[in-house]
């Protein structure tokens, strides 16, 4: 079952099915959560995804700061010169400078604009000076849709080591060096971090470019701030285009444009010590786009227009996007097939983890987790649960849509149905018969083979 055979089967047995956007907005918001509610409390097969995350050990390097600035100088600073995929794996670093007065403060590094310039989260408060700094990334950033982690293990020691679970109570408690470095034998929880979004649509102006075949419709804009769009451990979106730690999207701004008309966007200048970089989503009905897509320049022609398929703005602004936005073009199947769906309908915020010992050296980690079902928006997008028992959505959005319009014995009914298919979907995904693995067996040379007595029991 797709979104779209769910909304038809709600309405089927609630015998109610208007065709307005309102009502469809709604159930489409009530299936969504009755989704994200049945699927978070369970580490269901379907739910689990295993990523390889990219770990940057402590890099080193001389800051020359200046005090009442946030700006260092230096050289050697990594940093992309690409348009299209900018940025520095250095933005959102920790970095600890002790001036020549003994004073230690933490800076975060925000934005990096050339490999010999970057600016921190504030203003420098120590001596003015030259320092030999050390650059940390002890949080390790996991995907949005991350919930809970099941495993961590470390793949550069051979077979992949698991690594032990370890509170920052207990690292406290055994007086554990936080700042070791060494091979990974335990990871922490930490701290988590979001993307602040912004207020309105700013930046956006209609442009008449000429020509009169681009069709009536009304393209809804929305725009996101973006931090580190080069520094994320895995990537987020697909590989040739910009990524990064995103924020939720700002307030609708809908443009009703003609057939001559167009829009072009220009992200206003702000301080380099935001780290902020902008990108715009936009969603167009006539076209059947209903989930935010990115805008992305599609033209060279007038500068200072930047390089085409370029679609994340640096703090210090100065580009002006103009993406093709005719009917024609939206509704061909040469752009929804490359379009890149905003995918952080469920949160922009990003939990993390560190290790202990942090890596020596750069490198991956496995990490297997339980993720959030991603919002279905579009007819044609599918849930997360197997097709066999997606009907438990259905019952469980009927459950709250007849509560809705005070049924409760209704309610009662659907919430019976939901319970007898969940109950045979904990039997099919999570009864699974316990094995014991032995490793290695050395009377049949094989490296695996099952324990023909069973689990271990405890007599």
């Amino acid at each position: 079952m797709h979104l779209g055979e769910l909304i038809d089967f709600v309405g089927n047995l609630l015998d109610y099915d208007p065709t307005n956007e309102t009502y469809r907005e709604q159930v489409v918001s009530i299936l969504n959560d009755a989704q994200t509610r049945t699927l978070t409390d369970r580490a269901w097969d379907f739910s689990q995804k295993d990523r390889e995350l990219q770990v940057y050990t402590d890099a080193t390097a001389s800051f020359a700061v200046t005090f009442g600035s946030a700006t260092v100088t230096g050289a050697g600073f990594p940093f992309n010169v690409s348009e299209i995929k900018p940025g520095s794996r250095w933005e959102g670093g920790i970095v600890a400078i002790t001036d020549s007065a003994g004073t230690t403060e933490e800076y975060t590094i925000r934005f990096v604009r050339t490999a010999a310039e970057l600016h921190l989260d504030r203003l420098f408060n120590g001596a003015s000076g030259t320092y030999n700094v050390v650059i940390k990334f002890r949080d390790i950033k996991m995907p949005s849709d991350t919930m809970t982690i099941l495993n961590v293990s470390d793949p550069h020691v051979g077979i992949p080591a698991k690594a032990a679970f370890l509170s920052k109570w207990e690292r406290e408690e055994a007086n554990l060096d936080p700042d070791l470095l060494g091979t990974v034998e335990a990871y922490l929880p930490s701290s988590g971090t979001s993307t602040p979004a912004p207020l309105t649509v700013r930046g956006v102006t209609v442009h008449s470019p000429g020509g009169s075949g681009h069709g009536v419709r009304t393209i809804n804009v929305y725009m996101v701030n973006v931090r580190g769009p080069a520094s994320t451990n895995f990537p987020l979106y697909r590989r040739d285009v910009s990524d990064g730690f995103e924020s939720a999207l700002s307030k609708v701004q809908s443009f009703s444009l003609g057939p001559t008309e167009t829009l072009i966007f220009q992200p206003e200048t702000i301080p380099n010590s935001t780290g902020l970089y902008r990108r715009y989503y936009f969603t167009c009905p006539e076209a059947g786009i209903l989930a935010p897509v990115r805008i992305r320049n599609n033209t060279t022609s007038q500068p200072p227009i930047p390089a085409p398929d370029t679609d994340t703005v640096p703090p210090t602004g100065g580009m002006v996007l103009h993406p093709t936005l005719t009917l024609t073009h939206l509704q061909g199947q040469a752009f929804q097939s490359t379009a890149i769906r905003y995918i952080f309908n469920n949160s922009a915020a990003y939990t993390s983890i560190q290790l202990f010992p942090h890596p020596a050296a750069d490198q991956k980690l496995n990490v297997r987790s339980v993720i959030t079902p991603r919002r279905m928006m579009e007819n044609q997008d599918a849930p997360l649960v197997p097709a066999s028992y997606a009907q438990v959505i259905a019952y469980a959005a009927l459950e709250s849509l007849t509560l809705k319009v005070d049924n409760p014995a209704l309610s009662a009914v659907y919430l019976r149905k939901k319970e007898v298919l969940y109950k045979g979907m904990e039997q099919r995904f999570l009864q699974r018969v316990p094995r014991r693995i032995i490793k290695g067996q050395p009377l049949t040379a094989q490296r695996y083979g099952r324990n023909p007595f069973g689990p271990l029991v405890f007599t």
